[in-house]
């Protein structure tokens, strides 16, 4: 199986065409990519609904780009670069489409350019457009930009949604009487009232599958063989539109699996190390195994080449990506006003470089849902459940699901996004994802081993789960207020930046348990718990922490190598059946995925500008005497990580910056720790 790699690219009619077509065909055969996806009406020269002629002309020109890359053994997709248009940008509809109903924000104002997805008028040009293309030019798939979507269109908008005439009265019709904007916002954001935000989900989600039906089946009556992919952005964002991904899925392409990219944040080169591709994850654990192919966004915006981003930082976002079941990429490193590869002639040689390692771990078939450690739940229903932290906007139910998923990714614990609950793995909560699930789900949870974050265990006592995590009482103190100023390890004595980690934290009174670390006054006396384990009367184990996940400076304070052992060792205590693999010492992004043949792939990619002379880690339950490394060529060979204390092994293997080391091991079952 080979790594894709899919270019965006554009070439603007007329501007240099044959020289950019000839440039083209060269950097795919340099760079052994194996499709190109052409853009169609892009960004800086984005102009709207097109006319006729412009049309015309555009697909003239895919034509001649499609016979050149065939020749060359390329495949070629398209990609028109808007569907409801992300924002005007000065831009506005021709006179012909002015009767379109608009989407209308949840602020009421109306956009200049973006459609309602329930206009009829806007679905059928829409759809007749993408069957045109797939007809004409034959591209072997279509990909559905990413404004796929009710909200961030227009700043004004705020969150954004649609309140336009349309939807109104199709939320109208469901509660039997004429509900108007206002009303309905103010009910949507109350939490006694969540019976008419699930009816808003509800109109929400059919908005957006309605014309996703009316595509598939306009393109597949022009050209069956044409697929049609999805791009995507946030989760939990999206959530707050209702969205039903395997419905979408099956909206797009019944009976087979979507082509789907999803988001891969950053767009500009930042730190590597708080870059764990979490987002990304989640995005991909939406989807039932199998009923999707997976290619990453590689974004490189405002898309200057070297100036933002580095073919380095490049490689390190692809290097994790079939670790979670990518089969390849897609790239947009080049403009979209037609300048071709001059920004970045670097890129190219890194492309070929990475490719037989990247060949080597997609031909695997790691997934997400064979990944091992601790285990990250989601809800895709979470916005229906939300208690509003806003009252006068959509943005107060986005949930933050991830905060746990960015914790433990940036301090080496190997983890799986998931939105189903397992009752034989350590389980970490953050926000208000507990909010889904009833009193009875509740107890199931608490039977088993939990990680919590602050808002999660103030959720649980008000709902009356306190003595079963081993809380009493629980509110929420600021920094100003209280003065907290520093943790300390209950087991070693060390001290890590409390003030630094969050504007403020949820004391509590505790009961029975263990208090692992404990947050400290700046004059040295106690303010309460830092970490916290419980063990209840049902079997149940539960590690609480009381700090609101990624809120404030989190990531400036948190971490250090102190707050990595101490969770690392907290962890390993408290779930010792769950098997994980830590990255010690040294700042590790690390995977661990139980493979189809039923060995194990243990990657520790180093997300520093720091090479990393040696590589310690610690796995459970592997044949580590038995390991096989993969080299750059994308060869496995025989490698054998000492025995160094503590159940540790080392790797006398330097890791480059931004750079990973791969190994493949049999399962040792049952093996002790």
């Amino acid at each position: 199986m080979s790594y894709r790699y899919i270019l965006r690219y554009y070439i603007d009619p007329g501007f240099h065409e044959e020289e950019r077509i000839r440039e083209l065909v060269e950097f795919c055969r340099d760079s052994l990519v194996e499709e190109v996806m052409f853009f169609y009406n892009p960004e800086e020269l984005f102009q709207g609904y097109p006319a006729e002629e412009v049309l015309a002309r555009w697909i003239a020109l895919a034509v001649k780009v499609r016979e050149a890359l065939t020749a060359a053994g390329v495949a070629m997709s398209v990609n028109p670069w808007t569907t409801t248009v992300h924002l005007a940008r000065g831009r506005s509809l021709p006179e012909r489409m002015k009767s379109w109903q608009m989407i209308v924000g949840e602020t009421g104002t109306v956009s200049n350019i973006s459609s309602c997805p329930l206009s009829v008028e806007w679905q059928q040009e829409i759809a007749n457009w993408f069957a045109r293309i797939a007809r004409e030019v034959r591209p072997v798939a279509i990909w559905i930009e990413d404004d796929w979507r009710l909200h961030n269109h227009e700043a004004d908008m705020n969150y954004g949604g649609c309140f336009c005439p349309l939807h109104l009265a199709r939320f109208s019709a469901r509660i039997g009487r004429p509900v108007g904007r206002e009303e309905l916002l103010e009910e949507m954001l109350d939490h006694d009232n969540l019976l008419w935000r699930r009816y808003w989900l509800d109109v929400s989600r059919e908005s957006l599958l309605e014309p996703a039906r009316v595509i598939e089946e306009t393109v597949h009556a022009a050209a069956p063989e044409v697929r049609l992919g999805l791009m995507s952005s946030v989760p939990d964002v999206q959530a707050v539109e209702g969205r039903d991904w395997q419905a979408l899925q099956e909206a797009f392409s019944p009976g087979a699996p979507m082509l789907y990219r999803p988001h891969l944040p950053p767009y500009t080169e930042t730190r590597a190390l708080t870059e764990f591709p979490a987002v990304t994850r989640q995005s991909v654990a939406e989807f039932t195994p199998g009923s999707v192919e997976i290619y990453p966004e590689l974004e490189n915006s405002p898309r200057c080449g070297q100036y933002s981003k580095s073919a380095a930082f490049s490689a390190f976002e692809m290097l994790s990506s079939p670790l979670y079941g990518a089969s390849g990429i897609t790239i947009n490193h080049f403009d979209m006003m037609g300048n071709g590869t001059a920004l970045d002639r670097s890129f190219g040689p890194m492309l070929r470089a990475r490719k037989p390692r990247l060949n080597a771990l997609a031909e695997l078939g790691a997934t997400e849902a064979d990944a091992e450690g601790v285990d990250v739940l989601f809800s895709p229903d979470v916005a229906a459940h939300m208690r509003s932290r806003s009252a006068d906007s959509l943005f107060g139910i986005v949930n933050r699901s991830l905060g746990w998923s960015r914790t433990l990714g940036i301090l080496g614990i190997s983890q799986r996004l998931t939105a189903r609950f397992d009752a034989a793995r350590l389980t970490a909560v953050s926000d208000q994802t507990l909010r889904v699930y009833s009193d009875a789900e509740i107890q199931a949870l608490l039977r088993g081993k939990l990680l919590l974050d602050a808002t999660s265990v103030e959720i649980l006592v008000k709902r009356g789960f306190g003595a079963e995590i081993g809380v009493k009482s629980c509110w929420w103190r600021t920094l100003d207020e209280s003065g907290f100023a520093y943790e300390t390890i209950a087991a070693t004595g060390e001290r890590m930046s409390a003030q630094r980690c969050a504007l403020r934290f949820l004391s509590a009174e505790i009961d029975g348990g263990t208090e692992l670390s404990t947050i400290m006054r700046y004059d040295r006396s106690r303010l309460g718990p830092g970490l916290y384990r419980f063990e209840n009367d049902w079997g149940g184990v539960i590690v609480s922490c009381f700090y609101p996940l990624e809120e404030g400076q989190f990531f400036m304070g948190f971490f250090n190598n102190f707050r990595r052992e101490f969770l690392q060792r907290t962890v390993l205590e408290t779930a010792p059946e769950t098997p994980v693999l830590c990255g010690r010492e040294r700042p590790f992004h690390v995977y661990r995925n139980r493979l189809p043949d039923g060995k194990v792939l243990l990657s520790l990619i180093n997300a520093t500008l720091d090479a990393a002379p040696e590589v310690r880690f610690f796995a459970d339950g592997v044949d580590a005497d038995r390991a096989e490394i993969l080299r750059p060529d994308g060869c496995w060979e025989p490698v054998a990580p000492a025995c160094c204390g503590e159940g540790d092994r080392l790797l006398a293997e330097s890791v480059p910056a931004l750079d990973g080391v791969y190994l493949r091991m049999p399962g040792a079952a049952g093996a002790e720790r």
